[in-house]
């Protein structure tokens, strides 16, 4: 009897352990975070990959994989990792072209990574498009963090903020 009591609190305790749910709130707050921090990336990236059901919550694991590159010292992994992440970004951003947030995430990467990585012929079309579309978003907290971040990258003009802002 006691067995069997022993074996149902593991089972609980490890059901409990694995229903851990994205808190895309969360992974979004820690968006800019994750290239700085090994082990809130590695958090934020195991979950994102066991656990991303939609366009939004795969383009941030695409990401976080790209930020894995800044946490390892092996040239081959940092490529692997790079690449890796932006072809899962790319397969989402083919499926759902007009998804702002996954624009506004490829937008970011773009702007931020070394040039001779290769990976930044879409900033200006990214940019025009989080600009015209991010006002259409109907999540107020999603639109004023990711229209935060982008006030703070210093990308956009005051111009183009006052849009971006709308």
């Amino acid at each position: 009897m006691m067995r069997v009591m022993i074996l149902a609190f593991v089972l609980l305790i490890s059901k409990e352990i694995s229903a851990q749910d994205i808190d895309l709130n969360t992974v979004r707050n820690d968006f800019n975070k994750g290239v700085k921090d090994e082990e809130l990336c590695k958090k934020h990236l195991e979950v994102l990959e066991k656990k991303a059901d939609s366009p939004v919550e795969r383009g941030y694991a695409a990401a976080y994989h790209m930020f894995m590159a800044k946490h390892t010292s092996n040239p081959f992994k940092k490529m692997s990792y790079f690449k890796d992440g932006k072809n899962k970004l790319e397969k989402e951003l083919k499926a759902n072209p007009n998804n702002v947030e996954l624009r506004f995430i490829r937008l970011s990467i773009q702007y931020h990574i070394p040039k001779y990585l290769g990976y930044h012929h879409e900033i200006e079309k990214d940019k025009d498009f989080v600009m015209n579309n991010l006002h259409k978003l109907n999540d107020k907290y999603t639109k004023d963090k990711i229209y935060k971040y982008l006030k703070g990258a210093n990308m956009y003009t005051a111009d183009e903020l006052a849009l971006l802002g709308r």
